[in-house]
């Protein structure tokens, strides 16, 4: 048997949602869909492509799976964006929400406090006796969308060193956002699932019901911790990667 003849002997026909998934994809580039548009409901959708709605899901959830489109619950699906995305992961130091984020980031609030530190905080940064630290939360947007928050503790005494004005929100959001990424060295991240429903504001939901908590400690060169993020990420918006790669061992 030659390898044409053995590759048609193993040929298999392609599961029906399969094809509806390459016609469905097909139908978004002739019809020339643009991040952020909705597509047809799944009634019009099954009626067009000539299948059932329960054919018509199982191509729309793999097409979820693979970062083509992305649902909300209530609202129907629309298109992800499909441009080339930064390969950098998880071992990369940066904020998840700007990494890992499928859609733009339009909009973040911050909210500050300070406090006098928890025990649980003392012992999170090593503090041998009680501190102040600034907690804080961050909301971002994508349009009218909320797609992820942050709570966040962070050692005054690190934000003073920089010279940050701890009574102005937009300079602490810059600081927390961006510089405090570039001024770590090590970052130790645990991710998890979580049912949380309220927040520090309780008018302020999410469309999914079940969240990503990605937990983000982050360490300067002298082993101190910077600041303890706590993400709630949509999963409806995220697509978080890491890359692995050989160590090379002696």
């Amino acid at each position: 048997m030659n390898n044409e003849e053995s590759l048609k002997f193993r040929e298999t026909k392609k599961p029906l949602y399969v094809e509806i998934y390459e016609k469905l994809f097909q139908f978004i580039e002739e019809r020339n869909f643009h991040e952020g548009d909705r597509l047809p409901g799944e009634n019009s959708l099954a009626s067009e492509l000539g299948v059932s709605r329960t054919t018509l899901r199982q191509a729309l959830v793999l097409m979820t799976e693979d970062g083509v489109i992305h649902r909300i619950h209530g609202k129907g699906n629309f298109i992800a964006n499909l441009a080339p995305r930064n390969l950098a992961g998880l071992e990369n130091i940066a904020n998840p929400v700007k990494a890992f984020t499928t859609v733009p980031v339009d909009e973040i609030n911050i909210d500050m406090r300070f406090e006098a530190a928890s025990e649980y905080v003392m012992k999170l940064f090593g503090y041998e006796k009680s501190k102040v630290v600034m907690a804080s939360d961050r909301w971002y947007r994508s349009g009218p969308r909320l797609i992820a928050c942050c709570f966040a503790f962070s050692d005054l005494d690190v934000i003073s060193s920089h010279n940050i004005d701890i009574q102005d929100a937009e300079i602490v959001k810059a600081f927390l956002e961006k510089q405090v990424y570039e001024l770590s060295s090590v970052s130790l991240n645990h991710i998890n699932i979580t049912n949380r429903k309220e927040f520090s504001n309780i008018n302020i939901k999410m469309d999914s019901n079940t969240l990503i908590l990605l937990s983000e400690t982050l360490y300067s060169s002298e082993n101190k911790i910077l600041t303890h993020n706590k993400y709630y990420l949509d999963p409806l918006y995220f697509d978080i990667v890491a890359n692995g790669r050989h160590i090379n061992r002696i």
